[in-house]
């Protein structure tokens, strides 16, 4: 929640709005509380930092269906001459429908529409991507797990990708041959859930005395 202006929050929502996209979280709400605004987005059960920091297994063929929704939201903002301002593991959320999204797209940011080509102009992306690959392939060091052929070579493709139209050639490669739109990421996020969230039972006495609300309550924001 920031104190920012309202002209500010109109604008956020409207571009938000403009940039809808199956990768994307939908942006429910906004509430709005003296100068500070809350944006409500939609559910999502875990992150792929939360599913990495687990003894999870995840199979190859996951891999694929992760990095897939996250090149075509890339792909999707290089057309919006867009890119998000930062990609990190805690930003890949999965849905309770096994369907991946990114977060991030309130702080995305305008790229040089010029040449949105340009070398440097998805540089740091692809960075940040880099970076989450080899925290998926790190949680199998040191197993007798191989990654195949596919993998490695897409992992030496992003190494050389250094623009916007290299996102293309990324999606065209071998690995993500068996990829499909279903939602095949289900039993994999229920697999984390399980790990996770674990059920208390508390032995109530009595009832519990009524709380009062310790503030006014937020007013929804329209435009």
């Amino acid at each position: 929640m920031q104190a920012v202006e309202r002209s500010a929050i109109e604008m956020c929502v409207q571009m938000i709005d403009r940039l809808a996209h199956r990768s994307i979280p939908r942006l429910l709400d906004v509430f709005q509380y003296a100068e500070r605004y809350l944006l409500v987005w939609e559910p999502f059960e875990c992150t792929l930092h939360e599913a990495l920091a687990l003894s999870c297994h995840i199979a190859e063929s996951e891999v694929a269906q992760i990095l897939w929704p996250v090149l075509k939201c890339l792909q999707f903002l290089r057309g919006q001459s867009r890119e998000l301002a930062s990609l990190t593991v805690r930003d890949i959320l999965f849905t309770e429908e096994g369907e991946i999204k990114i977060a991030g797209i309130e702080n995305s940011r305008q790229i040089d529409q010029v040449d949105p080509f340009r070398i440097d102009a998805m540089a740091s992306t692809f960075n940040a991507l880099r970076s989450i690959i080899d925290k998926i392939m790190q949680k199998k060091k040191g197993s007798k797990f191989t990654w195949s052929q596919e993998m490695q070579r897409f992992k030496s493709a992003l190494a050389k990708s250094n623009s916007a139209r290299c996102l293309d050639n990324l999606l065209s490669h071998a690995l993500f041959g068996q990829v499909t739109e279903e939602r095949s990421l289900k039993l994999l996020i229920e697999l984390v859930n399980e790990t996770i969230f674990h059920e208390v039972q508390v032995r109530r006495e009595g009832t519990l005395a009524r709380a009062r609300p310790l503030a006014k309550l937020a007013t929804p924001f329209t435009t």
